[in-house]
């Protein structure tokens, strides 16, 4: 089967966010970097006709909005269940840092979406679960019918990544990661280190506060690698909302590799917390998704 972007390598990655990690070479030599835990939960689609749209991270979010949403005609401003509804979680976190991540890979008529859950907000994974199968014959999937071929939930733990001499990052959705506000189009090492961080505090600080903070010290925090080849391209995603709002998301596709050959161990922990949660902007919209392909001379 042809895969996501052509790259079978980034397909067989997410299938082991929730099988066993031997399944996948990528993930075998991973170990665990924190106590932080997430509910990882994998939705196999069938679509009724093709899906014109290459990055379907913000389709699959409005997918899930709807099969999520108790009442369609009723608001959620003054509904006494909003603390523990999933739909409010999703779209109407109030912190601004959501407890979730998205990932969404469309081959042909196949669609593999992922639902990562954080910290407390992991007890809505029962009610995702039961929502997404009872409205399936009552929605449409960007427009066509869907069957779903399978659902599957698995609480997993953040790993780390082996370092060879050299690492391909390698994008498994459009990233949009910055520096001094200033749009990255070839992303520097550091820069990914010190976004994959944020990520993990910013989602610790607020949803899984036993595990948070995770202190780097300030030479891990200033490690920077050389850039030794890449190729990527810059892509204006245009995604309309269901109040037919037009959002103009800009991203990276692509790769690029790096000098590791003398990286301090905690680096590969740190790019594990990446991989994990997500990094940069639009993670919401399936944005910021990656793999780090250790390689040897």
């Amino acid at each position: 089967m042809n895969v996501v972007y052509g790259h079978d390598w980034v397909f067989r990655y997410c299938m082991s966010l929730v099988d066993n990690a031997k399944k996948c070479y990528i993930v075998s030599n991973f170990y665990i970097v924190t106590e932080m835990i997430s509910t990882v939960v994998k939705i196999e689609i069938s679509t009724q006709g093709m899906l014109g749209d290459r990055f379907i991270g913000g389709i699959f979010r409005g997918w899930l909005g709807y099969v999520l949403k108790c009442d369609r005609k009723r608001s959620c401003a003054a509904c006494d269940e909003s603390s523990n509804c999933p739909y409010f979680m999703v779209f109407k976190e109030k912190t601004g840092v959501r407890p979730y991540s998205t990932l969404a890979f469309v081959d042909r008529d196949r669609v593999s979406g992922f639902i990562r859950l954080y910290g407390d907000k992991r007890r809505f994974a029962p009610k995702i679960l039961s929502a997404i199968k009872m409205k399936e014959k009552k929605t449409h999937f960007g427009g066509l019918r869907y069957t779903i071929d399978s659902i599957e939930a698995k609480n997993q733990d953040i790993k780390t990544v082996e370092l060879g001499s050299k690492l391909k990052i390698v994008t498994t959705s459009l990233m949009h990661l910055t520096r001094n506000k200033i749009f990255e189009v070839i992303p520097t090492f550091n820069t990914i280190l010190r976004s994959s961080v944020r990520s993990y505090n910013r989602i610790a600080k607020y949803h899984d506060e036993k595990n948070y903070p995770y202190h780097v010290d300030n030479e891990i925090m200033n490690v920077d690698a050389e850039i030794l080849d890449f190729d990527v391209h810059t892509i204006d995603h245009v995604h309309t909302t269901m109040n037919h709002k037009r959002l103009i998301l800009s991203g990276i596709d692509g790769w690029i590799t790096y000098d590791t050959s003398d990286m301090p161990e905690e680096v590969g922990k740190i790019l594990g917390m990446g991989e994990a949660l997500q990094i940069g902007k639009h993670t919401a919209y399936g944005f910021g998704g990656f793999i780090a392909l250790s390689q040897e001379e």
